[in-house]
């Protein structure tokens, strides 16, 4: 499992591992995908190198808080409106690693 720090990530590519602290976590809204409606919640995620907006789909949307260590497996990263953002889909692979 290779760890990928924000500066390395590239627009329409597949993100092995991210782990970074949760700085800001916007709030949570509704999207209808696959018939139903789920959990959306944006969230600015740091490491040591700089900062991305992590998509985060699902019931963990409604458990992340502010200054939490997560680890983000197969995500994905794309551009939108010019800055990179990584998303985890609707059946996320994403590990709290502290709490807040």
């Amino acid at each position: 499992m290779k760890l990928t720090s924000v500066h390395d990530l590239k627009p329409n590519r597949i993100v092995e591992t991210l782990e970074g602290t949760i700085l800001r976590s916007y709030p949570l809204s509704m999207g209808f995908a696959r018939n139903r409606w789920i959990p959306i919640r944006r969230v600015i995620l740091a490491d040591s190198s700089g900062w991305v907006i992590v998509k985060v789909w699902g019931s963990v949307a409604t458990e992340l808080l502010r200054h939490q260590r997560i680890r983000i497996e197969g995500g994905y990263c794309f551009e939108q409106n010019g800055s990179l953002c990584v998303t985890i889909g609707i059946h996320p692979r994403l590990m709290i690693c502290t709490q807040a």
